[in-house]
């Protein structure tokens, strides 16, 4: 049995074994791409899939870090990375507001997009996607959404800062160039891991 085990190791060395996410190469990528390899990475690689059933994902076109001046008591830009794109994906810690206009069809009232893996869902916001019956049925069975709210009321979000998230940095032109922090500060808001963009 250890030969096989052995056997087996040495083999997947000599062949260049890799990751079980696959990932297509292409000249462009969309932000699903992203999206989905950032999903795909946290399902298989990220012990924060296991402490929720519903994860929110959001994007950061451009990075941009920020650094606190304390002179002047407050956060400024420091960095603007024009090659990098963010995902973050974390567990619902709110549900959902949203406004009567929110209804089938409409675009950028509530998240429109969502993937089911492994019985757990994950939801973004997708301007250029319409609201369907189907993701609204879906947020309903997973119960994500709150009551709806009135035009000038501020919702009671509390926020969790001890709630940790996934950040992915993602070099834009290659989607398989990419790193993964688990954190509890928000994106900008901490030094980002060094990719080698071309």
């Amino acid at each position: 049995m250890r030969n096989i085990f052995l056997i087996i190791i040495i083999s997947c060395l000599l062949s260049g074994c890799k990751s079980s996410i696959v990932i297509p190469q292409k000249e462009t990528y969309q932000t699903e791409d992203f999206i989905n390899v950032a999903i795909s990475d946290f399902v298989s690689k990220c012990s924060l899939f296991k402490k929720d059933s519903v994860f929110k994902v959001s994007v950061e076109d451009t990075l941009v870090e920020l650094s606190f001046q304390s002179e002047q008591s407050r956060w400024v830009l420091d960095t603007v990375y024009q090659n990098v794109l963010v995902v973050n994906v974390f567990g619902l810690i709110n549900k959902e507001w949203y406004f009567s206009d929110a209804v089938i069809g409409s675009k950028g009232k509530l998240p429109s997009r969502y993937a089911i893996v492994k019985g757990k869902l994950f939801f973004w916001e997708d301007d250029n996607y319409p609201l369907t019956e189907e993701t609204l049925s879906v947020f309903k069975k997973y119960n994500i959404l709150t009551e709806m709210m009135e035009r000038g009321a501020l919702p009671d979000n509390p926020i969790n800062d001890a709630a940790k998230a996934a950040d992915y940095y993602f070099c834009r032109n290659d989607v398989s160039n990419y790193k993964r922090v688990v954190t509890h500060v928000a994106t900008g808001y901490y030094e980002p891991p060094k990719l080698k963009c071309k």
